[in-house]
């Protein structure tokens, strides 16, 4: 019974920890902070050209 019991509290750590992990995803894609592929427009892509970011004076 031991066994068991340490099985399903290691699962239901794992299955919270993949539940927000998945949340946080959603939200930053809902507030727009998702990748979308045209890395000249992005501010903070590493691939940027160094003009375009945020971090250059």
């Amino acid at each position: 019974m031991p066994g068991i019991l340490g099985t399903i509290l290691v699962l239901a750590v794992l299955a919270a920890v993949v539940f927000l992990a998945a949340r946080s995803l959603w939200k930053t894609h809902k507030q727009g902070g998702h990748c979308t592929g045209n890395c000249g427009a992005c501010r903070g892509c590493h691939s940027a050209p160094p003009s375009s970011s945020p971090r250059t004076k």
